[in-house]
């Protein structure tokens, strides 16, 4: 899906709350000139993005042009040279550290506030949010004996019942899968090739279709991100969620400026609004995620694992390369 949002607040009152090209209407005539103007790709859903993109608009005065789709579908075209996107928003920083050579290096002025865990060592990404990867199941057709942890998805008995979005596409989904094979003891692709199998040919185009499908039944149980889960849940979906026992991961989302880019000025202008202490503060109650902040409400209820960025964000294409390997001639649902 593609989207374009912009707004002209210094060229026309009306427009205050942000302009939208839709349909046939296109709203360039409005557009500022270049220094007031921002390309933003992202992966984020609507509803994290357009009220943080409104907001950003009506502060600085900053026309801000958008593309939205898969993480790495949007990594892939940034390496590519897609030189008209001046920032990466969204993505776990696994996946946006794979791809670290396609930005430049900042540091937020908010950069001393941020948790050490989620600092970027070399600048070339700034955290976002901290997302709990979590399992999910239906609660109507899982009574008994429902998932306890990463386990369970490589046990034969949810064979084809499993809702999981391709990590070819999706970063959240990319995080899930390396958090499951540093999770569990033994070989990580032996495990890789185990969980491929018992989703039996089975891959959702995108992580947002993880809840629908585990609350419609197509698929009993699913993994996502504990985000995406409490909206689900609060929305009033048959789900419940699950922390593994085996511990997870709460890897940092992030934003990046493309190197090169034409606004990076205002690119680095989007990344401090994000990290400012009014957005951090809103993180909680408006979007169902927690602070980067140094802190901030903890994850001490939580059993976490040490998360490898390093060997998830180095080992990107290898693990992609095997997971497939295994889906050769499968179709996604």
């Amino acid at each position: 899906m593609k989207r374009i949002l912009a707004a002209a607040l210094a060229l026309l009152a009306v427009f205050t709350a942000g302009c939208r090209r839709t349909g046939g209407s296109d709203l360039s005539s409005f557009a500022p000139g270049e220094d007031r103007r921002l390309v933003i790709y992202t992966s984020h859903k609507q509803e994290v993005y357009e009220p943080l993109i409104r907001e950003f608009e009506q502060r600085s005065g900053i026309w801000v042009e958008l593309e939205t789709g898969g993480t790495t579908e949007l990594l892939q075209r940034i390496a590519q040279g897609d030189t008209d996107c001046d920032l990466m928003l969204g993505g776990g920083v696994d996946s946006l550290g794979a791809y670290a050579r396609c930005f430049s290096p900042y540091y937020s002025i908010y950069n001393d506030n941020i948790d050490p865990d989620y600092r970027s060592a070399d600048g070339s990404y700034s955290p976002f949010s901290a997302l709990p990867v979590v399992i999910i199941y239906n609660t109507k057709l899982v009574r008994m004996n429902p998932p306890q942890g990463f386990a369970s998805l490589l046990d034969p008995a949810w064979q084809g019942k499993i809702a999981f979005a391709d990590p070819e596409v999706s970063g959240s989904s990319y995080t899930g899968l390396c958090t499951l094979l540093q999770a569990l003891p033994g070989d990580r692709m032996e495990n890789l090739k185990k969980f491929a199998a018992n989703l039996k040919g089975r891959l959702l185009s995108s992580s947002g279709e993880v809840v629908s499908a585990v609350a419609e039944g197509s698929c009993y149980i699913g993994v996502t991100l504990e985000e995406t889960a409490l909206k689900g849940i609060a929305e009033g979906n048959d789900i419940a969620l699950v922390y593994p026992e085996e511990g997870t991961s709460a890897l940092a989302d992030g934003a990046a400026v493309v190197a090169g880019c034409a606004h990076e000025d205002n690119a680095r202008r989007f990344i401090d609004f994000m990290l400012s202490p009014e957005v951090q503060q809103r993180l909680e109650e408006d979007f169902s995620r927690r602070s980067v902040w140094d802190g901030a409400d903890g994850l001490e209820d939580i059993p976490l694992i040490s998360y490898d960025l390093s060997w998830a964000s180095g080992e990107q294409q290898s693990l992609l390369g095997l997971w497939k390997e295994q889906f050769e001639g499968a179709e996604k649902w």
